[in-house]
């Protein structure tokens, strides 16, 4: 009887067992060695070749000035949108857009000229008057 009674609880822990792990379902293994991901590449780095550049807070020249970048300043372009990009400035760490067109993906050997924003209206031609006709000698 003692050996009945024993046999008995290791079976009945053995079906409690059984039913424990068919419960827990599949087990989650890692994933092979050749399937693991390369983490994304870091975001490029462009310098400002101009002067200076305006940080803006959006894709717009009416947009608020956050601050100004200087020549061959590093940043990281975040995104673009319609010849802007969204940069963080690596020097102070401030996020905003400035105009692709300032930005370049090597340092630069000097500024490049930036054309005038607002030129001056070229002046109306005047036009002279004709001279009095010369009298024709007889």
């Amino acid at each position: 009887m003692y050996l009945r009674r024993n046999l008995m609880a290791l079976l009945l822990c053995l079906l409690a067992l059984t039913l424990c792990f068919s419960c827990a379902g599949p087990s989650s293994s890692p994933p092979p060695p050749n399937a693991a991901t390369e983490p994304p590449p870091p975001p490029p780095i462009y310098y400002v070749n101009v002067s200076s550049l305006a940080l803006r807070e959006g894709p717009t020249t009416s947009a608020s000035m956050i601050t100004t970048l200087s020549f061959n300043d590093q940043v990281e372009l975040i995104g673009t949108s319609h010849g802007w990009g969204n940069v963080r400035d690596l020097r102070r760490n401030f996020v905003g857009w400035a105009a692709l067109k300032y930005l370049q993906p090597s340092p630069a050997d000097r500024p490049r000229p930036v054309p005038s924003r607002h030129r001056a209206p070229a002046a109306p031609k005047k036009e002279e008057p004709a001279p009095p006709p010369v009298p024709k000698a007889m």
